[in-house]
């Protein structure tokens, strides 16, 4: 068979996805996958040794749980752990402590000890650390958290796959001295290299070329990641394949052209400069499957043999899943191999001329190819993460990747200068500077074409196997005869999965999502309209930083909105209103609500009003006797005939109740219990099927009467983990139980998505449950 590699990793991926993969779908098609080959080629030919891609499966499977299940430093969670190490890397959070990863030995007051462990530790005393220092500190270990958000940051994933086994906040840290470590000397001289970087060239410069000198994405200014984001040229910010090859091409000509060395001794001396530069960078995927992918090619070189591109990357993939099968699931694993897989592809199609008949049409004609080959194939991951794809970046690229090798020649040479003498430094990093700015002046006028950058949401798995089944085809098969019938039905098949709720399920969902102390629901109907009810927003965090741009808008983005229909803001006390208004910078609204009621006139109100007329969006209020025409809104507080005398705005909380169907959700906001026995003495009809329980759970609302009156079947309470209110109470929860609902709560499950289905019933899930299917089916086994 050609091309065992590539069929070895392709076993090896359905192995792991089988074992950790959460997609009931794309199991179901990995294990047909396996069933068609085992009956095509091994009982049907009768050829035993395919049995072996069949072991590559199996193992991957084995590996993977035992990635999962490995015994890490997270068995010492919970108490007082002493522990001493050195320093391989420091940072910042976005709060200003320091973030250090340290390799060290941990013991517990027990005497249970594990040794050689990598933590992620954050330090907010104030004595700064740096990386090669030896350091010894105690602290409790903390579990790592893991996404309560849909399209959160998932940073149980995220540290897991950088290789650390435990999260602490130490309560002390010491100085023990310099560490001489060879990973200590390394630590050191980024941390020069850096501070170099720092003194030659200005604030987000520099941040820039310390991400593609070093792979240090932390100081890259937001708006210019933003930028090289949206244009599509992102990747030149991560230590790639792209960065790799430029080393290798320098590296080969000095050998080659100034020394005047054999291809043979110019081959091994590539791959030494490549295999020391990933030591000094870490081995993130894209690096190593770089450098695989070179040392391949450079050991064909030495052994005057040929060299496949596809095995290659096959090699480097088997290398990099065979070590860490999570990586199946890190973004740069996956954008890393697709990108590079469509440039192979590119290659195979591209008609080979010799370099002396090549005109400028040809390189042009050529590179064009690649880089859209290099986008068709990212675009679905692109869409899957970012929630947006750049056709703009197909452009971009041929104005950036020729660029980009003298952009990393000089950075590296004027590094080198501003380390003998930074005035020298200075005046070699002006070429960075000017290369930097045609990238901004480039990526700037792309994004000002149509549909240079389109927000698409997130597809379905189904979508993305459809459309990289249809390229494949488009690709590889479009000559074969009949060729366009196949491609006719492909087509619809994935016009149908983009479209297959509004063309077959009809189903809206209502997602709680986990603001912390806080509400926010957002209402995603079948037809594709939106709606917001509340937006959360945590004390103590600035506008800008809270939660309408770290939980709000991403989801948002995630379901591809680009216009709210309509926000309802219960009452304006920051933990409903602060996200709400976040957004509107990003996504228009074309009305909000608020109640009509005599709200004290704060600071909050002020801001509210003041947003709105900013980016004219219409202000409405509503009371009792509104309705919305649809008859899908019905709000039932405050009340028009009925005030209080005390400033109390909790008691002019918006009370809407929502009906898709036979399903009704009731949202009370902060409802207190004297405007709950207001609403059953003025008969209000309360009953609903599902309750979002007011005022995050307060022993003060949500009465036994009111609780009756509503009868729902399902409670659901939005509030922080171990916040200061001690929401939600026992007394609630007690009462909850008594009337026979079943409680979810954001703190303990993380978000809470209702889906609403066409037939009037619904499901419910959490993001606590959203385990493997391995997981779970190994559960309902057991409770057989």
């Amino acid at each position: 068979m050609k091309r065992a590699a590539a069929w070895a990793v392709l076993f090896t991926v359905c192995g792991i996805y089988m074992r950790l993969g959460r997609s009931e779908l794309i199991c179901l098609v990995f294990f047909g996958f396996f069933l068609f080959f085992l009956f095509r080629f091994v009982i049907k030919t009768g050829n035993r040794k395919y049995l072996l891609f069949l072991l590559f499966g199996i193992a991957g499977f084995l590996l993977a749980g035992q990635s999962a299940e490995k015994e890490t430093a997270e068995t010492l969670l919970g108490g007082i752990v002493e522990a001493e190490g050195v320093i391989i890397e420091a940072g910042q959070t976005d709060a200003g402590n320091q973030k250090l990863s340290i390799r060290c030995d941990l013991e517990d007051g027990t005497g249970a000890a594990l040794q050689d462990r990598k933590l992620y530790v954050i330090w907010s005393g104030e004595k700064q650390f740096q990386a090669g220092e030896s350091v010894a500190f105690t602290g409790k270990l903390t579990p790592f958290y893991e996404v309560s958000v849909p399209g959160g940051y998932d940073e149980d994933l995220y540290l897991r796959t950088k290789g650390y086994e435990g999260k602490m906040y130490p309560d002390e840290m010491e100085y023990l001295g310099e560490d001489h470590s060879l990973f200590s000397f390394l630590a050191r001289a980024r941390a020069k290299l850096h501070g170099t970087l720092d003194s030659i060239l200005p604030v987000g410069e520099s941040g820039i070329m310390k991400a593609m000198l070093t792979g240090d994405k932390e100081d890259i200014p937001e708006e210019s990641y933003r930028l090289y984001a949206r244009a599509g040229i992102v990747h030149v910010l991560c230590i790639s394949g792209l960065h790799m090859s430029v080393l290798a091409l320098y590296v080969s000509f000095f050998m080659e052209k100034i020394l005047k060395q054999p291809r043979r001794v110019s081959a091994i001396a590539t791959m030494m400069a490549a295999l020391s530069f990933l030591l000094f960078i870490g081995f993130t995927p894209s690096a190593v499957r770089a450098v695989t992918m070179i040392c391949v090619v450079m050991t064909a070189r030495v052994l005057f043999r040929s060299h496949d591109r596809l095995n290659e990357i096959a090699l480097a993939a088997l290398l990099i899943l065979y070590i860490e099968p999570l990586y199946l699931f890190h973004i740069g694993f996956q954008l890393s191999f697709v990108t590079v897989l469509g440039l192979c592809i590119a290659a195979e199609q591209i008609e080979r001329k010799p370099a002396k008949e090549m005109i400028w049409k040809d390189i042009l004609r050529d590179s064009l190819r690649f880089s859209l080959y290099a986008s068709l194939f990212s675009f679905p991951l692109a869409a899957y993460y970012f929630y947006y794809i750049s056709p703009a970046g197909i452009l971009a690229n041929l104005v950036v990747i020729p660029l980009s090798g003298l952009l990393l020649g000089f950075g590296l040479l004027s590094a080198f200068l501003g380390m003998l003498w930074v005035p020298l430094g200075v005046f070699a990093a002006g070429s960075v500077y000017g290369i930097l700015k045609i990238f901004e002046m480039a990526c700037t006028f792309l994004l000002y074409l149509p549909f240079a950058y389109i927000p698409v949401g997130r597809p379905t798995e189904l979508v993305i196997l459809l459309y990289y089944v249809l390229l494949f085809f488009w690709l590889k098969g479009s000559e074969r005869k009949g060729s366009w019938k196949r491609a006719v039905v492909l087509c619809v098949l994935l016009w149908c999965a983009v479209f297959e709720n509004q063309l077959f399920r009809k189903e809206t969902t209502i997602t709680f999502l986990d603001v912390g102390q806080g509400d926010a629901a957002v209402i995603h109907t079948w037809e594709g309209r939106t709606y917001l009810v509340d937006g959360g927003g945590k004390y103590g965090k600035e506008f800008g930083e809270n939660v309408g741009n770290t939980v709000l808008l991403p989801y948002l983005e995630l379901l591809g909105v680009s216009e709210v229909e309509g926000a309802f803001l219960s009452h304006p006390d920051s933990d409903h209103m602060t996200g709400l208004l976040e957004i509107v910078e990003y996504i228009p609204i074309k009305g909000f609500y608020l109640g009509a009621y005599p709200y004290e006139v704060t600071k909050d109100l002020e801001f509210l009003k003041e947003i709105l007329e900013k980016y004219r969006i219409t202000l409405y209020t509503v009371d009792d006797r509104s309705r919305s025409s649809d008859g899908a809104w019905d709000c039932l507080a405050p009340a028009a005939d009925i005030s209080f005398a005390e400033d109390e705005d909790n008691h002019g909380s918006m009370v809407l109740k929502y009906t898709v169907g036979d399903t009704e959700v009731l949202f009370t906001g902060d409802l207190s219990s004297e405007c709950e026995q207001i609403l059953l003495n003025t008969n209000a009809d309360v009953s609903a099927d599902i309750l979002k329980v007011s005022h995050h759970g307060s022993k003060y609302s949500s009465g036994q009467d009111f609780l009756a009156a509503v009868a729902a079947k399902t409670a659901v309470i939005s509030c922080g983990e171990k916040n200061i209110y001690g929401h939600p109470h026992e007394e609630t929860l007690e009462r909850l139980t008594e009337a026979g609902m079943k409680i979810y709560r954001t703190d303990a499950c993380g978000s809470v998505q209702v889906t609403l289905k066409g037939d009037g019933s619904f499901t419910i899930e959490t993001m606590a449950e959203r385990e493997p299917l391995y997981e779970r089916v190994k559960k309902t086994v057991e409770k057989w």
